[in-house]
């Protein structure tokens, strides 16, 4: 169930999913958002607000509680239960359904936007992510090489998964790559068959990620990196994690750099 109501401007805010966090700062009412869930990370400002969990842990009782005027989450990161809840308590609610695409980001942006009454703030926004997406395209007429990347999305060496459909792995398309192992949906266990046998020519990690594993060295002692032509070469890449995954509004900024770094040859020496 979805609920988007039609709302006022509002004075005290919550804001559930990274994006949604992101894009309300960036429209220039960061200073509404009164408490935020435990993804959002950017801007740094957020993380000093009170936190309302995340996905199964939020509970209506404690948003309810801080008596925010607006509520907005991504659509199945809060419990169904939880905003009828809410929305039972008079508090207003926009729910914004996510896909990760260019398209998608423009479109969450402009709803925000419009129930900000941000509406010019909401255009120059995707505007500024056009001009960055442009500029890629721009430097993409440059390269010479179609690389074959696999993304890995880990928590540390216990939890190391590959990237499909649906996924931060969206944003090859836009970086001149190919997914090297490109059908699985969603996120799966690393494979060590797998992966020698997709022998990608990049991993595309994200920093946290990386930094988990050790850097680099610590990359390839998981089971068959090492294998590649990515472990060969240590051509392991790491971007900000949110920037890279949550396709808000610095997208275009995780394109650019991406693109950098998967195309050596456009790069200053």
């Amino acid at each position: 169930m979805i609920w988007v109501v039609n709302i006022a401007q509002g004075q005290r805010i919550i804001t559930a999913g990274s994006a949604i966090t992101e894009t309300v700062c960036a429209l220039g009412d960061c200073d509404k958002i009164i408490a935020s869930d435990r993804t959002s990370l950017y801007p740094e400002s957020i993380q000093k607000l009170p936190s309302i969990g995340y996905r199964t842990s939020i509970n209506a009782e404690g948003i309810i509680g801080l008596k925010p005027d607006l509520v907005i989450a991504e659509k199945e990161y809060v419990e169904d239960a939880v905003l009828s809840q809410i929305a039972s308590a008079g508090v207003k609610l926009l729910i914004i359904e996510r896909k990760s695409n260019l398209e998608d980001t423009r479109k969450f942006i402009a709803q925000i936007a419009t129930a900000l009454k941000r509406e010019q703030e909401g255009k120059k926004l995707i505007a500024s992510i056009d001009a960055d997406i442009a500029e890629a395209k721009s430097l993409l007429q440059r390269t010479t090489t179609i690389p074959k990347v696999l993304c890995v999305y880990n928590r540390g060496a216990a939890n190391v998964n590959m990237a499909g459909k649906d996924t931060f792995a969206e944003i090859l398309a836009y970086v001149g790559a190919v997914n090297a192992i490109g059908n699985i949906e969603k996120y799966k266990p690393l494979n060590t068959e797998a992966l020698i046998a997709a022998n990608p020519d990049y991993l595309l990690m994200v920093s946290t990620g990386l930094e988990s594993l050790g850097g680099v060295e610590g990359v390839l002692k998981v089971p068959g990196v090492a294998q590649t032509t990515a472990g060969k070469k240590k051509q392991i890449v790491a971007v900000d994690a949110l920037m890279l995954t949550n396709f808000g509004p610095r997208f275009g900024k995780a394109v650019k750099e991406v693109v950098l770094l998967l195309h050596p040859e456009l790069r200053v020496n």
